[in-house]
């Protein structure tokens, strides 16, 4: 582990072991918080000292294995034998979900499945929704009352880095009326409501993690879905749910080593990414037309994400729009259109007429992937999906971060952390059959290990049977 995350899981176990009386339906306030999200800039520099572990006195985790094991110290005097309830249905949480309506009319029906949302419709996708505010009710005097406990809390640890933070411990107070509340509201739509398993997208935000934890409680057994591809670990652990349905080997290998049960490990991939296998090629005419592209140029399109290190992003967009072959289509993350900040990709837009940035917030990045003859991305899903779509997939690893990110380490040599270097992979690759052969045996051997799963949608819904029917096993 980098200096900053053992001193994260540290401090995290810390303030679990400070807060731990602090509870609603027996439930500890603290767990159901994202802790990482109480972490600012100021707190996350000292957390890169390899002397702030010395300020703790209460820490647990000292080591990756026992990330896991601590946070199922926590839950196992609440949580159950899962039970299986065939009367029961199950039960989608629509946040965070990202399945599409053919995943949802083709594996989950009426008949066996609610969706559970913010919405008032009473059917989404052919499925009957149940709306959370029809489950919520008064939580007030409870979280009024443990706010104040905290504070009093926070208030004994003068100088202690995180619990002296005024944004650490505001921002967890401010929080716990709606922890409160959820938590209420998951109790009630459990007692109302005969579920027999539970799916949710992540178990980073609370409703989402109140349906994992309180179905631990009651012996439903629950999945929770990789969102994402693993970069911050603070989004993927801990689990809460019975089992994590997983992309591939990489996933299982990384849970494990942070001390989760193998059992609870499933290789589901996501039905996110089921259409790409089955997705035709259509005309480039329109995407030609909108970009005002070169159809005798290579078309190059260019993932960028944020905290990039200006320096090299700007020299790697310089030495590819020098070239020659190459026209590039730059994509920002949606976080740099939100936030305004594209100016340095108008302005090689302004400078090259070969360079194009796509300032449209909906424009469709996979239709972007399928009519591009390469992409160039960041540590990003744009770049998995990239090579699912089969185009040749060039990985710039310009992040400035507190740890390393070895997801696409395996496509040595085609991920480079020198703008020249990937720039050569990318000529060289155009310009050469020999290249173009090494870079497929390379691309082919990432996607046995990280992503193999062409049906997930059907292997899902079979999961979920398994789980209902108690057999989780293949």
């Amino acid at each position: 582990m980098s200096i900053y995350l053992s001193n994260y899981w540290s401090l995290y176990s810390e303030f679990l072991n400070i807060t731990k009386d602090l509870k609603y339906r027996n439930i500890s306030i603290g767990l159901m918080t994202n802790f990482y999200q109480q972490i600012n800039d100021e707190l996350r520099s000292e957390m890169g000292s390899p002397d702030f572990g010395l300020k703790l006195n209460h820490s647990s985790i000292h080591e990756q294995n026992q990330i896991q094991p601590f946070f199922e110290m926590m839950v196992a005097p609440l949580y159950q034998p899962i039970k299986s309830n065939l009367e029961g249905k199950i039960l989608i949480n629509l946040d965070y979900i990202r399945m599409s309506e053919q995943t949802f009319s083709e594996h989950f029906n009426e008949d066996h499945a609610v969706i559970l949302s913010r919405s008032r419709v009473s059917e989404l996708f052919g499925i009957p929704n149940l709306c959370s505010l029809n489950y919520k009710k008064d939580t007030r005097q409870a979280s009024d009352e443990l706010m104040e406990r905290a504070a009093d809390l926070f208030a004994e640890y003068k100088g202690h880095p995180a619990f002296s933070n005024e944004f650490f411990t505001q921002t967890f107070i401010h929080r716990i009326p709606s922890i409160t509340d959820t938590i209420e509201m998951v109790f009630n739509l459990y007692n109302e409501i005969p579920v027999a398993a539970v799916m949710v997208g992540t178990t980073e935000d609370v409703a989402s993690r109140a349906l994992a934890v309180v179905a631990g409680i009651r012996g439903i057994p629950s999945v929770c879905l990789q969102h994402g591809i693993l970069m911050g670990e603070e989004a993927f652990i801990p689990v809460f749910s019975s089992h994590v349905g997983i992309y591939g080997q990489y996933e299982h290998d990384w849970y494990t080593r942070r001390g989760l049960e193998a059992e609870r490990i499933v290789i589901t991939g996501h039905p996110r990414y089921d259409d790409i296998f089955t997705a035709q090629q259509t005309s480039k005419d329109s995407f030609r037309e909108t970009y005002q592209l070169d159809p005798h140029k290579v078309t190059l399109l260019i993932a960028t994400g944020p905290t990039l290190d200006e320096y090299k992003i700007r020299t790697l967009l310089t030495q590819l729009a020098t070239q020659e072959p190459f026209q590039l289509i730059i994509k920002p993350h949606p976080w740099e259109l939100s936030k305004k900040l594209i100016s340095l990709y108008t302005e090689f837009e302004e400078k090259y007429e070969n360079v194009h940035v796509v300032t449209d917030r909906k424009a469709d990045t996979r239709d972007l992937v399928m009519k591009s003859d390469a992409v160039v991305a960041t540590l990003s899903t744009v770049a998995l999906e990239g090579l699912l779509f089969n185009k040749p997939v060039f990985v710039y690893k310009f992040i400035q971060a507190n740890r390393e990110y070895d997801y696409y380490d395996a496509l040595d040599p085609y991920i480079q952390k020198e703008p020249a270097d990937l720039t050569r992979m990318v000529a060289d690759y155009f310009s050469s059959n020999k290249e173009q052969s090494n870079y497929k045996a390379v691309k082919d051997k990432f996607l046995q290990h990280s992503y193999q799963v062409e049906h997930s949608g059907r292997g899902l819904a079979e999961l979920m049977d398994r789980l209902i029917q108690g057999r989780p096993k293949l």
